[in-house]
């Protein structure tokens, strides 16, 4: 650890520099996690909010999903999948979080036939592989709501004023530390010199 301090002059850096070395690392450190995690359960997108109450009281708006890669032929009747069919679903670029209800094999094609808990009838048309990004495998109730929160206006700019803060809070803090330690030199320095004077007049 000395080392690499020493090779980064880590004592001669500022604050400001020394927290945004520290925030890069940590958001290197968050990529690079997620994406192990998609390798390991096999889809590039692993973990999805739900957005809309089709499955409900199954899953719930703000209901954290992860998602596994499954091959074609193991996805089975029941099986929540979350899959992307815009040519259907034209009101939204969102992916679709909807229960398999039916399988059918034609020209050797899977068809997924699928339908939303809450839904009376089930989705026009088919699903096919390529459009599923994955199978749920669990649900973290409730928790995709700060995900959904921190897209809205509010919350980007509220992640704009705390990644400011934690850039310029310190740096302000060290100076007046710094102040408050030079007021305190200054003044023990006179204090010595009164002293030394008043010593010498008697």
């Amino acid at each position: 650890m000395e080392k690499a301090k020493s090779a980064l002059k880590w004592d001669q850096r500022s604050d400001m520099v020394k927290t945004g070395f520290i925030l890069l690392l940590v958001i290197g450190g968050t990529f690079g996690g997620y994406t192990l995690f998609m390798f390991a359960m096999g889809t590039t997108t692993p973990l999805v909010v739900v957005t809309s109450e089709s499955m409900v009281p199954t899953l719930q708006v703000g209901d954290l999903l992860v998602l596994r890669g499954v091959p074609e032929e193991q996805i089975q009747v029941g099986n929540i999948i979350v899959f992307k069919d815009t040519e259907t679903f034209l009101d939204t670029d969102n992916p679709i979080v909807h229960r398999i209800i039916d399988i059918e094999e034609i020209d050797g094609e899977l068809r997924f036939y699928t339908k939303g808990d809450a839904n009376a009838p089930a989705d026009h048309g088919y699903r096919r592989y390529d459009e599923i990004i994955g199978v749920m495998v669990t649900k973290i109730p409730y928790i995709g709501s700060v995900s959904m929160f921190l897209k809205t206006e509010v919350g980007i700019s509220l992640i704009v004023v705390i990644f400011i803060l934690i850039l310029v809070v310190p740096e302000f803090a060290c100076k007046d530390e710094e102040d408050k330690s030079s007021e305190a030199n200054t003044s023990t320095l006179e204090s010595d010199e009164k002293d030394i004077s008043i010593f010498f007049i008697k």
